[in-house]
């Protein structure tokens, strides 16, 4: 495959292949809640409940939601 330079990342040797796996919709789903201005409190609805889904549910959380419901 090639690509820019600037496009890729060295990851770092204590990092497994499998944590670095999970770097892509992780940072997917943390977009998604700075995009929603989520603030303390809200209700969040999250349509989907596979990986990247539940990213959603766990970063919502964590970003304060107080309900999330997952369709």
């Amino acid at each position: 495959m090639l690509m820019e330079e600037w496009a890729a990342l060295k990851i770092p040797n204590e990092v497994s292949d499998e944590e670095a796996s999970l770097a892509e919709p992780i940072s997917v789903a943390v977009h998604a809640v700075r995009k929603s201005n989520l603030k303390l409190g809200d209700t969040v609805l999250i349509i989907g409940a596979g990986p990247i889904g539940l990213f959603c549910i766990q970063t919502a959380k964590a970003a304060g939601a107080s309900n999330v419901i997952v369709f």
